[in-house]
């Protein structure tokens, strides 16, 4: 196996680790979870450092949840098609958030390690950037339909959906919240005369 791909396979082993128990998860750990000798960790990587920025640089790529979210089938319904999208995104912010979390507590320095969130474009840093470009790509096909680009609706969709770390507890709470606000960019908030709904 190649040094790189081996590197690959600790990273995947160690960042659910590195989610769940922060920065000071032990070698020997790491070396359980990835099924190798303790060794073979420090061949592939400098130090345990390394192996740690490493694994920050790939909790903040978007390659897995972006296919997801291309995957969705295009004929599905447009609200079907946002609320799988919406689920996706969201349990992707929620490792992140949790691993974020967890560094910080252990006074690691996120940022500074993080070199795909030093990265920014105009739009913002670019996972995040590859995140909407995938929901707008998944929209294309309504464009007919809106007022506005699939890119802003996209934006608006993430936009929207950052705040459900407001209010949600449970899974179910985050389902509700998810289609309400899909409801929202999709009919706007403003009720038909005589039609209101308080919660």
């Amino acid at each position: 196996m190649s040094s790189e791909r081996r590197r690959e396979e600790i990273v995947r082993a160690t960042l659910p680790l590195l989610v769940e128990q922060g920065p000071n998860i032990t070698t020997r750990s790491i070396a359980r979870a990835a099924e190798v000798a303790e060794g073979t960790i420090f061949r592939v990587f400098t130090d345990k450092n390394e192996l740690l920025q490493a694994c920050v640089s790939e909790a903040f790529r978007t390659d897995e949840a972006c296919a997801r979210i291309r995957s969705i089938p295009p004929e599905h319904d447009l609200a079907d098609r946002l609320s799988r999208a919406s689920s996706i995104v969201l349990d992707h912010f929620h490792r992140l958030g949790k691993l974020v979390h967890n560094l910080s507590d252990s006074e690691y320095d996120v940022h500074r390690h993080q070199k795909a969130e030093q990265h920014r474009t105009e739009g913002g840093p670019q996972f995040v950037r590859d995140l909407i470009d995938a929901c707008a790509e998944l929209v294309a096909r309504d464009e007919h339909r809106f007022r506005k680009s699939p890119g802003d609706v996209a934006r608006m969709l993430l936009g929207l959906l950052m705040s459900t770390r407001f209010e949600t507890t449970t899974p179910e709470d985050e389902q509700s919240a998810i289609e309400s606000r899909i409801d929202v960019l999709l009919n706007g908030v403003l009720a038909e005369p005589g039609q209101h709904e308080h919660r």
